[in-house]
């Protein structure tokens, strides 16, 4: 099997769009996930490329109908991402990983805080065990990232920003992509500055919080990911389509 990255880009390529779905619903009875679940993946299938799913499903949900919201995904042609951002020693980050994969996803988020030794390394093996990708959480996108993210550090390399340390290490470790939010499109230019098209930038923060689509295409954003901006238009459809065709127009444009 295609590394994830090659799954998710040859999605993007067959269905001409970039954008990626944060199925993050809120204010829906828990009875009704599952099928409101399915419900938008029918309806958004061909203008997305992913789905991205957090807690608002993994929690309230049983791993059993996970296991049915990614099999649609799949069947509609669409990769899954497990948006958990793993974030603890190496030992339960593989059990983590090993449940969500099992369920039918095909990356995870990670923090790159916890280190490489008995941290990260632990997540890529097992990802990789099962042709799973992992994707590196360079830069969020609500304001509180520049406390830990934006920190700048001394090492033997010089002085720069967390954020630009974890590009680096996205490089060494072979992640499938980083995660820098639209929010900050200066960083996401400092970040792509550093990873080129070796490995994507995937950039939540579109809407609701602010971010610019064109800011964070121009600056060489490759996916965007957005939510709440969908779900909650009156038509949801119509909505996905109108930012799936200015994701287009923007990157079409000179």
């Amino acid at each position: 099997m295609k590394r994830f990255k090659y799954r998710i880009e040859e999605a993007s390529v067959n269905r001409n769009t970039r954008l990626i779905l944060s199925l993050d619903p809120v204010g829906i009875d828990a009875s009704r996930l599952e099928s409101y679940a399915l419900e938008m993946l029918e309806k958004l299938s061909d203008c997305i490329c992913g789905v991205k799913l957090n807690w608002h499903l993994l929690l309230p949900l049983s791993l059993p109908e996970i296991s049915k919201i990614t099999s649609k995904a799949h069947e509609l042609g669409l990769q899954c991402i497990a948006d958990c951002k793993l974030n603890d020693i190496g030992s339960t980050n593989e059990v983590a990983v090993r449940y969500l994969m099992d369920a039918g996803f095909d990356a995870v988020t990670v923090n790159p805080f916890i280190g490489w030794a008995d941290g990260v390394d632990a997540v890529i093996r097992e990802a990789s065990n099962r042709c799973g990708g992992v994707i590196l959480i360079t830069y969020m996108s609500h304001r509180g990232a520049a406390e830990g993210y934006g920190k700048i550090i001394v090492e033997d390399e010089g002085i720069q920003p967390f954020y630009k340390v974890f590009a680096y290490r996205a490089l060494q470790w072979g992640c499938d992509g980083v995660i820098v939010g639209a929010t900050r499109a200066d960083i996401i230019r400092e970040v792509y500055g550093i990873l080129r098209e070796d490995i994507p930038i995937y950039s939540p923060g579109i809407g609701v919080q602010g971010g610019s689509i064109t800011d964070a295409l121009k600056s060489g954003a490759r996916y965007i990911i957005i939510g709440r901006s969908i779900l909650y238009s009156q038509n949801p459809r119509e909505e996905a389509r109108r930012l799936m065709e200015y994701i287009n127009h923007v990157l079409s444009s000179p």
